[in-house]
């Protein structure tokens, strides 16, 4: 079956004007790119290229991941010939495109915008200050410290493939670094015992190899990492490096295969923490470790039927209008912690009547109608830091209203929830 995938990809370079198009065909028929500039009028909006790909595909499911792949193809190549930057920005949808009558229904996948920005986590604190001024007392050598700065690139990674390259090489920097000087036996490659020369009636050794010293690193690191999880590590590892992605070697790692990152991650931490003076671990330092390493990213996808446009060239029109797509948000962008405020029930029936009229906060009391929770023969309302700021000035500024007055009754049992 045929169909037509829309991308939006972000570019150092454009089209030289901004109706032309660029045709790319591949030479074995497998897709047929066309290319041009999505203009912008403001400096806020990122510049885009609009890339549609023709294809074949099974079906609709799973279309997507083919697109993908031809979509990486022609970004390989626009890099290779040009010596700039090509990044996918999203994808807006993929469109059944085989041979119809004219105004005929179609199968549509559409991808919803996604969140531009994320609300950051509420975290830091004095005591995180603290902990680093009593880590800094420490001499960091050298190598420690770039082993340091490969694990921020890690963690900042947006790419499974780099999050884990880049672990990779904090852990080598530091078993490369702590790796002991007394020399060990050679060993057999099949039993892994010790070889034994007849003519010198020796055991050979040698500096331990890098791949026994990371082995080394990671099980002092961790009691529970054991001999399968460093050859798994080591397995990726030389999968990456020889050119393979986590995507392509997935079928021999463990479901799901993102875990193979949280495995490096969580091992090098560890090893890094142990890379500094035992004392200062006397359990007045604050420090943090992520559920996980990886990025993962929510949108919406929508599986529609609808007529698509047709230009003069017979090439789909995919920014059609009339569908609309997107992700709204719980409410305004937030970075402070939550707080919650006790309520009566009488108070609560309130802000319920409040929240289904039409007034100037009554998205604001809508959200703090459904998180409200009772626990200990107490009811509890949560409220987003950014709408307790709006109420408190609102009782400081002394607003006359009835959510203004509602609020009085309790603002003083505002506490910020951890």
């Amino acid at each position: 079956m045929r169909f037509v995938a829309n991308f939006e990809v972000a570019s150092d370079l454009s089209v030289v004007a901004d109706g032309q198009v660029l045709k790319i065909s591949d030479p074995r028929e497998a897709f047929k790119t066309l290319i041009r500039n999505i203009p912008r009028s403001e400096f806020t909006t990122p510049f885009l290229l609009s890339v549609h790909i023709y294809f074949d595909a099974e079906a609709l499911d799973g279309a997507d991941d083919i697109a993908e792949a031809h979509l990486a193809t022609c970004l390989n190549m626009l890099a290779f010939t040009t010596g700039s930057g090509f990044r996918k920005h999203r994808i807006r949808q993929v469109v059944g495109a085989e041979p119809s009558a004219k105004g005929s229904m179609r199968d549509v996948r559409m991808w919803g915008d996604r969140l531009e920005y994320d609300d950051p986590q509420p975290f830091l604190d004095n005591e995180h200050a603290k902990t680093i001024e009593r880590l800094l007392e420490f001499d960091i050598p050298p190598a420690i410290r770039r082993a340091l700065r490969w694990y921020r690139l890690g963690i900042d990674a947006s790419s499974l493939d780099d999050q884990f390259t880049y672990f990779w090489f904090a852990l080598e920097i530091v078993a490369e670094f702590q790796k002991p000087a007394d020399k060990v036996n050679d060993k057999c490659p099949r039993c892994q015992s010790a070889l034994y020369c007849e003519k010198c009636e020796t055991h050979p050794q040698h500096r331990p190899y890098a791949k026994q010293a990371i082995r080394a690193l990671l099980m002092e690191a961790d009691n529970g990492c054991d001999d399968s999880t460093v050859a798994l590590l080591d397995k990726t590892r030389n999968s990456l490096m020889h050119g393979a992605t986590l995507k392509e070697i997935e079928g021999s790692l463990p479901d799901p295969h993102e875990s193979v990152v949280d495995t490096l991650g969580r091992l090098l931490w560890k090893a890094l923490v142990k890379q500094f003076p035992r004392e200062m671990f006397d359990g007045s330092l604050v420090m943090g470790m992520p559920s996980t390493y990886v990025h993962y990213k929510t949108t919406a996808v929508a599986h529609i039927q609808t007529v698509v446009p047709v230009d003069a060239d017979g090439h789909f029109d995919l920014n059609f209008t009339g569908f609309v797509m997107g992700m709204k948000p719980f409410g305004p962008p937030q970075s402070a912690l939550p707080s919650a405020v006790r309520l009566t029930s009488e108070q609560l029936d309130h802000i319920r009547r409040l929240s289904y009229q039409k007034g100037d906060q009554q998205e604001m009391l809508e959200r703090i109608r459904q998180n409200v929770k009772e626990q200990g023969g107490q009811i509890y309302a949560l409220v987003i830091s950014t709408d307790m700021t709006t109420i408190r000035k609102a009782v400081e500024r002394g607003e006359m209203g009835e959510w203004q007055d509602l609020f009085r009754q309790f603002i003083d049992t505002a506490q910020v929830v951890y």
